[in-house]
């Protein structure tokens, strides 16, 4: 299996590294692991980031012409407390 050296690791960083492969139950190699992999699966290329934000704003738009702009949240809470403190 490959293998990978990691120099100069801040010394901060290496104790929550610690921590957690002790928390985890886990060797310092796995913890290390574990959180490249998790690292790693979150990454996306450039491009695939713009398509999956084209995405969520057209759905945003189909959802206004929908349904319209929305109750805004503030004006709905303000609304709220002072029938509340009526």
């Amino acid at each position: 299996m490959p293998s990978l050296t990691v120099r100069d690791i801040p010394k901060t960083l290496l104790q929550r590294l610690r921590r957690a492969a002790r928390a985890e139950r886990r060797s310092l190699n796995s913890q290390a692991v574990q959180w490249l992999e998790r690292s790693a699966s979150q990454w996306m290329p450039e491009h695939k980031r713009r398509e999956l934000m084209q995405a969520i704003k057209s759905e945003r738009e189909a959802i206004y012409r929908r349904h319209g702009a929305g109750t805004d949240s503030v004006e709905l809470i303000r609304k709220m407390r002072r029938r509340v403190n009526t």
